[in-house]
């Protein structure tokens, strides 16, 4: 039971801190110097090539805010969990990054709620004030920062970022 069940959980914990990073590097003096380079993929297509196309600062914080996320559950929640669930937690986490970065439309539901669709980063890299999480949009609804998928988006140039500020040239 261990395995499994507190996966959920910890895509939770992790996507808050992430959702955090991630808005923080898009702030205007810090993007240029550390998160612009992911972003001149408008449209990623080459999966985890694309995804970990990133400064080596923001790798480190990224991977190690796995860790960091496991370490909370742990400790601070007191969750036990057995390291098979450490295992997927990573490994199907290395796989949703890379479908982020992809032209794929992939998603999964339950009981109609969404809990992952690869849409939201394709959103986040054309609007990118927007969809800061990585794998769950929860901490974007929270903190209104969410943005929902528009087809008729997908290839507007006025979505795109503006290379001086690192905002978008529309919103």
């Amino acid at each position: 039971m261990n395995v499994i069940a507190p996966l959920p959980v910890i895509y939770v914990v992790y996507d808050f801190f992430y959702t955090l990073l991630h808005g923080f590097l898009h702030i205007k003096r810090i993007y240029p110097y550390i998160h612009k380079h992911h972003h001149h993929q408008k449209a990623p297509s080459r999966a985890n090539v694309d995804a970990v196309n990133v400064h080596p600062l923001e790798f480190f914080l990224g991977e190690y805010n796995h860790l960091f996320a496991v370490y909370l559950c742990c400790g601070y929640i007191g969750m036990k969990i057995h390291i098979l669930s450490v295992t997927i937690f990573l490994g199907l986490g290395g796989a949703l990054a890379s479908l982020n970065h992809t032209r794929f439309d992939s998603s999964y539901s339950i009981c109609g709620i969404c809990l992952y669709d690869s849409k939201n980063h394709d959103v986040h890299h054309r609007i990118p004030q927007s969809n800061y999480g990585q794998y769950i949009m929860l901490w974007d609804y929270v903190f209104g920062s969410y943005r929902p998928y528009d087809k008729n988006e997908r290839v507007n140039p006025k979505y795109q970022l503006n290379p001086k500020t690192g905002k978008s040239l529309h919103y």
